[in-house]
């Protein structure tokens, strides 16, 4: 019996000598947490097209937002057509082309225009797939014509067939936009539409074509300037 109880014990006594060396238990796993990798941001290079409509006030001395402040004062409203390269996310550049299809009364213009586009896109840079609002101004040259034409508010006849602004002249505005992201395009821009409006200056104090130069009454008109708004759609390639 004696002998039992040491031979138990020198086993204990082993068993605990190992447990000791192999550190007392088993190890439990070591798990290590994954990061995910940061988000790619996307291309933001690439062409695009867009289209507006336009309200824009031509007048010689003053103007009021929807209203014949003066009667050297004309309404116009017409569309744009727009191509665009984004030459990455913060400048673009882009060409236009508008016409005029309805006016108030002596005014018949059509205008086309360069711009350099510099903008700033308000985008999560942790999730590239949300919408996004972006800032931007323009600033560029463009060619403007205006000719005089009848309208519904009696005016100086003596305009009438006559070209009054026939010229190139310096442009500029600022807008703002609303992306909305494709989300089967995350690599890019590519398939994302945005609204926009902005205001634009077409030209400010231009002086009549010399062709009519003394064929008018000084007294109603004299410089021209052409400011407006405009509400529009992109689509981006």
């Amino acid at each position: 019996m004696l002998k039992k109880l040491v031979a138990a014990g020198g086993l204990g006594l082993i068993l605990s000598n190992a447990l000791c060396f192999a550190g007392g238990h088993i190890a439990k796993p070591v798990v290590v947490p994954v990061t995910p990798p940061p988000p790619v941001e996307p291309e933001t290079d690439g062409w695009y097209v867009a289209g507006a409509l336009y309200y824009n006030n031509v007048y010689s001395e003053d103007y009021s937002w929807f209203d014949n402040a003066q009667n050297t004062q004309d309404e116009v409203g017409g569309f744009t057509g727009i191509v665009g390269y984004n030459i990455n996310e913060f400048l673009a550049v882009e060409a236009r082309a508008s016409k005029q299809f309805f006016k108030e009364d002596y005014a018949d213009e059509y205008h086309f225009s360069f711009f350099a586009k510099p903008q700033y896109r308000f985008r999560d840079e942790d999730d590239y797939e949300e919408d996004y609002f972006t800032v931007y101004g323009l600033i560029g040259f463009g060619y403007v014509n205006v000719d005089g034409t009848d309208g519904n508010t009696p005016g100086d006849p003596t305009i009438v067939g006559k070209t009054l602004i026939n010229d190139w002249t310096f442009q500029y505005g600022f807008g703002i936009s609303y992306t909305f992201i494709d989300e089967d395009h995350p690599e890019d821009d590519s398939g994302d539409w945005s609204v926009f409006v902005e205001y634009t200056r077409y030209m400010e104090d231009q002086s009549m074509a010399p062709t009519f130069l003394y064929d008018y009454n000084p007294n109603l008109y004299d410089e021209l300037s052409m400011n407006g708004l405009s509400v529009g759609i992109s689509y981006q390639f």
